[in-house]
Order: C-alpha cells, then sequence, then structure tokens
C-alpha cells in the first residue's frame, strides 16, 4: 500500500515536517513569509485574479455534493457488493486527492505563517502604552470618524454610497504599506465576493480567505461601510498575515492612509467598535462623561447589515442564524487555538493593544 500510494506519503510526511518544523523555528518562518509564499500569490492568485467570482466558494459547494454522492456510492457497493466498484475506487481517488491538496494548502499557505514574527515584537517592541493613551486613541477614532461621516454621499435612508474603484483603491492602500512593512510589497490579485453573503452574514463573517485557491473574498450583503476595510484585511492575508488582530491592524491602517475619504471612513469604524468596549471596560465613569461621543451618523454606519438586509437573510436562511454563527464560532475557535492562537476568537479584538502600540509609537 506504501509503494503504491509513496508520492501521496511523501508530500504529507514533508508537510507534517514543515509544519512541526514552523513551531520551532520562527526565523526560517519569516524568511518563508517574505521570500517563498509570494510565488503563490503570483501566480495561482495571479490567474485565479481574472475570474470575478469565488473559485473556493464553488470548489466547497462541490466538495459537499460530492461527499453526498460518495456516500451513496460506498452504501450502495456495500449493498451490492460485486456493483459500483469502478465508481467507488474513481470517489476514492478523487477523495484522496482533495485531502492531499486541502492538508498541503492549508499548511503551506495558512498554517506555518502563524508562528512569524508578530508585528508588535518586530515594530513595536520598545512602545510603551501611557496611562492616558486608551482616551486619546478612542478620541483620535471618533473625532476623525465624526468628521468623516458628513461627507460622505448618502442615499434618501441617510445609507452611504460610493461610486469609486473599491478594488483598484483596496489594493492601492495596501501596496503603500508595503514601503514599511516589507512583506506587504508587491502584486495583489482582485478580492471575490462571495455569491451565499447571506449564509455568510447568518454567521456573522465579513471576509474569508481561501488558502487552497488562494483568494480574498467579502460579504457582499454587508453594509458598504464594513466593504474597504474587510477587503484590506483579506489582502493582508494573501501576504503571510494570519492573525487576525495583525490582519485587523493592516485593514485599518492601510484604509486611513488612502487618499479616498470614503475608505479612510471605513477604516476608522473598523476599529471603533473594538475600542470603544475597551474603553467601557477600563475607563471610568465619569471620564467617559466628558469624552467625545460618535455622532448620529457614525451611530448608523457602525452596523454590519442593514435592517433590510437582515430581512432579506432571514426570510431566505434555511437554518437558523443563531445556529450558523455557534458552528461557525465554535469551528474558528478550535481552528485558531489548534495554530496556537491561545485567546481562539478574542485575538480578533486584540488589534486595540496593537492599535495603542501603533498611537504611542506615532505621537
Amino acid at each position: 500500500m506504501i509503494r503504491r500510494h509513496r508520492a501521496a506519503f511523501i508530500i504529507l510526511f514533508i508537510t507534517i515536517f514543515v509544519y512541526v518544523l514552523s513551531w520551532k523555528c520562527q526565523t526560517a518562518v519569516d524568511y518563508y513569509r517574505l521570500h517563498i509564499f509570494p510565488l503563490g500569490t503570483n501566480t495561482l492568485a495571479r490567474v485565479l485574479s481574472v475570474i470575478p467570482f469565488s473559485i473556493g466558494e464553488i470548489l466547497i459547494i462541490a466538495a459537499v455534493f460530492f461527499l453526498l454522492i460518495s456516500f451513496t456510492i460506498t452504501i450502495l457497493k456495500l449493498l451490492f457488493r460485486n456493483k459500483f466498484q469502478k465508481s467507488f475506487h474513481i470517489c476514492r481517488k478523487i477523495f484522496r486527492f482533495i485531502c492531499i491538496w486541502v492538508i498541503v494548502t492549508e499548511t503551506f499557505f495558512c498554517f506555518v505563517m502563524y508562528h512569524a514574527s508578530t508585528v508588535e515584537e518586530t515594530y513595536f517592541a520598545d512602545a510603551e502604552i501611557g496611562e492616558d493613551a486608551l482616551v486619546n486613541l478612542y478620541e483620535m477614532l471618533v473625532n476623525k470618524a465624526n468628521g468623516l461621516s458628513e461627507k460622505m454621499q448618502r442615499d434618501t435612508q441617510g445609507n452611504v454610497m460610493y461610486d469609486g474603484d473599491l478594488y483598484a483603491q483596496c489594493k492601492a492602500a495596501m501596496q503603500n504599506l508595503g514601503e514599511e512593512y516589507p512583506y506587504l510589497k508587491g502584486y495583489y490579485p482582485n478580492p471575490k465576493p462571495i455569491a451565499n453573503s447571506g449564509f455568510m452574514s447568518q454567521q456573522y463573517l465579513a471576509g474569508i480567505y481561501f488558502p487552497f485557491t488562494l483568494e480574498a473574498n467579502y460579504n457582499q450583503t454587508m453594509y458598504i461601510m464594513n466593504r474597504p476595510a474587510t477587503i484590506c484585511h483579506e489582502l493582508s492575508h494573501l501576504k503571510g498575515v494570519i492573525l487576525e488582530d495583525e490582519a485587523n491592524y493592516f485593514g485599518f491602517l492601510a484604509c486611513i492612509r488612502s487618499e479616498d475619504g470614503f475608505i479612510q471612513y471605513s477604516g476608522y469604524l473598523s476599529v471603533l467598535s473594538y475600542v470603544s468596549r475597551e474603553v467601557r471596560k477600563n475607563i471610568p465613569l465619569e471620564v467617559r462623561q466628558e469624552m467625545t461621543e460618535p455622532n448620529t451618523l457614525v451611530q448608523n454606519d457602525v452596523v454590519f447589515l442593514t435592517d433590510e438586509a437582515w430581512e432579506k437573510v432571514e426570510k431566505e436562511a434555511v437554518i437558523s442564524t443563531e445556529t450558523a454563527n455557534q458552528v461557525t464560532d465554535t469551528f474558528l475557535e478550535s481552528n485558531l487555538k489548534s495554530n496556537g492562537v491561545k485567546n481562539g476568537m478574542e485575538s480578533y479584538s486584540q488589534v486595540v493593544r496593537l492599535l495603542l502600540k501603533w498611537y504611542e509609537h506615532s505621537n
């Protein structure tokens, strides 16, 4: 059996060896992220970028149907021993290929880079967080958001409208960060909208990175103000930024440094909720009462979906939003922790620490 599947065993052995090594050798992972991983972005991602829809989404749906068909054929083979042999062997080969492809791509295009040097230890190792840093950061974010909110084009319902080239602006914003963060340099493929964004909304997912196709995908049902920061977040994954707090940080930083006011506004809104939560937890009430509050426009723009969008999502839902969200949270929690992210889902909100270090370092 081993001789027959020698190539598969060799590939899996190398993959496992590299994954184990990544936990022990940060320098090697940093070199891989900077010099080797970009080869994937410049080949597979570049080819698939010309296709306007998500290939990864189609492959996932196809895989689900394939598993159902394979299960049916397996049952029929057990019931009728001398029949369905050829179909069973074909399904087994396809299944083996899918497993190897997913394991290899998830490892080399995702899991390995969980163990790269962090932004904090590389750029902010000596930055100290001052006593008033959280208040100052919050005030800066609110003031910027308040000012930009009044400059947005809006429809009759008050929702923001945008007629610029969103993809080009987001890719340019990410490329600009490459001057300061070398691993962010280079080519960026087009982000892809998810066709089943309604189901994605039920999971409260704004975006998703598919390592097996090297695609940055976003939820096209969510409110428009979430899109720029989400796209930049997902594009950062394509440069080996796998930790979610760092992807949030780069999404924010890319947006606020853009020359486009709409993109800037999205950046400030993307972290405002995280920082506001920390303010409520750590700042005394008497101090909070003296702080600047987000204006009505900002409060209305800090939403995941509009009421109309939520109504449509719930109407078309196959399963309940609560169930979909619980399943997704459980999967993400286990995936993050299995790759050394001890805080699991809480790692998304750890962007506040990075923002505080950045703010103190910049001022």
